[in-house]
């Protein structure tokens, strides 16, 4: 037994028999003591590294704080680290100091000592980190060379020809293809990763000394690579090549869309390159329908706001609105009621900017300033083709909105979406641009407002205690709930140290019945509608967020990341009811594991 742990023994923050446990333990779990302490509750991290600080044969090395020269990272092989769980952090003479999860694993140290030739000084770090530091840095400093040097095989990705090519855009192709520069398989490889990593969009930004490129996992931009600054006008010229835009032209906004296998699975991609002070910055967004859920039962309704969602989708006339910020699911949920609507008997037009998926039996109508396609031309058009439902991607003037609203009452039903920031602002909207307060209450039906939040991964969830200050801030949607128990993900290689994997939906849904159309027609401020709403069982964003911690489907942390937390909140009485029926639906269905699925 090491210093370290007689100092947490005589400490008591853990005691002997814990200690003699773990070290038993150890062998056939495959972790260090000190993480089974700290798994099983018996030791605090916080406390491990302040003893660690005061042993003198081991200090901690907090990663997070310090920035790692990747010259360093070549004294040990990725291998190496990978097995014995250290990252080279810095060296002094003839001194290498790392970081290990088990700085008292005297055999790691030695074979580092014999294979660097340095002498050894080991500092604590917590796993976690550790593996998270090992993925990002021995990444930037091997990916180049390995991707340049990569075999991924031919089939791996691969154009898709669409019948409208040409012979000689296919001849193309067919060089390209057999063209084996570095440059085509560093594309390759980006992109396999990508999908791989269920990122939704690829970032490449040239900088001043290199280029980034930024992965977009679960809402939020992560750097997966640097690579050097030279590599980028070959690059960006593969990237497209491929989108067929003009690799001569550097100085002007380009846009494409192609379609591509990827091992074995047809991904489409939306290209769009911007000139920048270092040159041109490039995003491929991701179009992958494998990952995006179309079924309405899947994307995060409770059973009341999916019964209430229902209903209303399901009728024969009347408006429907989705809104939200971009980024926040709306097209996902529309896409995913017009899958739950459409049959034989009904013709379901839309008209997008841009279409961001293909539904089969749904006719879908992309706009095109070229073309005089817009919104308003596009809906008049429509509707000369004995249309049953029309989704309008989004309604930006009042022109649209009227045309799209006197549709509803004509015996059509309609979808659409708004940029607001909750369902009772979009009345406010609506008034804005120009429409009459009659034709917005004899309209619509359902107002439906949403967020996306992160859910917490399920191979590393654990119970915690939430900040406090977070707590407060909550407390008034809490109140009044029988049991509050809080859950995280710890971090693990599942949802590459994150804590989260995939997305679910949060919604505010608003009913138009005949007391809100009232207050509609006359006008009435937002906080009159929002008093009526949720006097008739609305709940807002907030509240529904709540739900879903209270489920353990995410963090209060989230929650409040994508909503505007109102403190001073009376008591939500039937909040742990609903919360017991989304526990309950879950368990139901277990094929689906939870309600709340990636949206």
């Amino acid at each position: 037994m090491s210093p370290i742990f007689d100092e947490l023994i005589k400490k008591s923050f853990v005691t002997e028999k814990h200690v003699s446990d773990a070290f038993q333990q150890r062998n056939s779990v495959g972790k260090s003591a000190q993480e089974i302490l700290i798994e099983l509750g018996h030791l605090q991290s916080s406390d491990l590294y302040e003893v660690a600080q005061q042993v003198r044969e081991g200090h901690s090395i907090d990663l997070d704080a310090g920035v790692i020269n990747l010259k360093i990272l070549q004294l040990i092989r990725r291998e190496d680290a990978l097995r014995y769980g250290v990252v080279p952090f810095a060296k002094e003479g003839g001194t290498l100091i790392v970081a290990m999860s088990d700085p008292s694993d005297i055999f790691a140290i030695d074979n580092l000592a014999f294979m660097t030739g340095l002498n050894v000084k080991a500092g604590l770090s917590s796993h976690a980190q550790i593996s998270q530091w090992i993925q990002k840095y021995y990444f930037q400093q091997d990916s180049v060379q390995e991707i340049l040097q990569d075999t991924i095989d031919d089939n791996d990705v691969a154009l898709i020809n669409d019948e409208a090519m040409t012979s000689e855009e296919i001849a193309d192709i067919a060089v390209s293809r057999a063209d084996s520069s570095s440059f085509i398989r560093l594309v390759n490889r980006l992109l396999c990763d990508a999908v791989d990593a269920r990122a939704s969009d690829i970032h490449v930004e040239p900088r001043d000394k290199n280029v980034e490129v930024r992965y977009r996992i679960d809402g939020y931009l992560k750097t997966i690579i640097k690579i050097p600054r030279n590599f980028h006008p070959r690059l960006s010229s593969r990237i497209k090549i491929l989108a067929k835009l003009d690799i001569a032209e550097q100085r002007k906004v380009q846009e494409g869309r192609i379609k591509v296998s990827i091992k074995g699975e047809k991904i489409d991609l939306r290209i769009s390159v911007i000139p920048i002070f270092y040159g041109e910055k490039i995003v491929l967004r991701i179009l992958d329908s494998r990952s995006t859920q179309f079924d309405i039962n899947k994307i995060g309704f409770s059973p009341d706001e999916l019964e209430t969602f229902k209903a209303a989708i399901q009728r024969s006339q009347g408006v429907v609105l989705v809104t939200g910020p971009t980024g926040s699911g709306k097209t996902t949920s529309l896409y995913a009621a017009l899958q739950h609507i459409k049959c034989e008997t009904k013709n379901i037009v839309t008209i997008e900017d841009p279409i961001e998926y293909l539904i089969d039996g749904i006719n879908q109508l992309q706009l095109s300033r070229f073309k005089d396609v817009t919104f308003t031309t596009g809906l008049r058009s429509i509707l000369r083709q004995d249309p049953d439902v029309i989704l309008v991607g989004e309604i930006r003037d009042k022109e649209t909105a009227e045309i799209a609203f006197r549709a509803s009452l004509t015996g059509h039903l309609v979808f659409s979406t708004l940029h607001t920031n909750s369902a009772v602002s979009s009345v406010t909207r609506l008034l804005n641009i120009g429409l009459e307060p009659y034709l917005i209450s004899s309209s619509v039906s359902l107002l439906v407002a949403q967020r996306l939040v992160r859910v917490i991964c399920p191979e590393c969830k654990e119970q915690c205690i939430p900040d406090q200050e977070l707590l407060k801030k909550f407390k008034g949607y809490l109140r009044g709930s029988r049991s509050q128990k809080f859950y995280k993900g710890k971090g693990c290689e599942h949802c590459n140290f994150t804590g989260f994997y995939g997305r679910t939906s949060i919604f505010e849904i608003m009913k138009v019945d005949d007391k809100i159309k009232e207050l509609i027609f006359n006008k009435a401020s937002e906080n009159l509608i929002l008093k009526q709403a949720t006097n008739s069982g609305m709940k807002t964003l907030v509240e529904s967020g709540v739900m879903k911690v209270l489920a353990g489907v995410t963090t209060l942390d989230e929650v409040a990341k994508v909503t505007e937390v109102v403190e001073e909140r009376t008591e939500v009485s039937d909040l742990l009811d609903q919360v017991d029926r989304i526990v309950k639906s879950s368990l139901d269905r277990p094929e689906e594991k939870s309600s709340f699925v990636e949206s």
